[in-house]
């Protein structure tokens, strides 16, 4: 049976569809079987107050979008125009492809997936920053 599975340990907390969903009793697994189900754990969410680089800012945009804070067709042609600078700031090629695949993403909607790539995109940019630093 196809779908995504979830380890989900008491007292742990998603938003589902934009509704929180708390777990009160002791660990279960779940299976979400419906596609494009939006989907976000809390312990992974951005904090707005931590989103203070270019692609956190980016990252928490993103999120808002995928638990439906946001209204996609308000919010995405800037979150896909604000691609273009990081093009230009990340210069490695793996990093390029990165911000292409998350491009395809955004302009499906598939939120999640883009909210994936944008983990490693800020991992790259904590990187480069503490370089910058030096």
């Amino acid at each position: 049976m196809a779908g995504l599975m979830l380890k989900f340990p008491a007292g742990d907390r998603i938003v589902l569809n934009g509704a929180v969903i708390e777990n009160v009793g002791r660990g279960a697994r779940l299976r979400v079987l419906t596609p494009e189900t939006q989907l976000l754990r809390l312990r992974d969410a951005i904090d707005p107050a931590a989103a203070t680089t270019p692609v956190g800012r980016l990252a928490h945009t993103v999120q808002m979008m995928l638990i439906g804070e946001l209204a996609p067709a308000e919010a995405l042609p800037d979150t896909i125009a604000a691609l273009g600078p990081l093009r230009h700031a990340f210069v490695a090629g793996d990093d390029r492809t990165l911000i292409d695949e998350l491009t395809v993403h955004l302009r499906g909607g598939q939120f999640y997936q883009a909210l994936r790539l944008l983990g490693r995109l800020r991992q790259r940019e904590a990187v480069l920053l503490s370089v910058a630093r030096a």
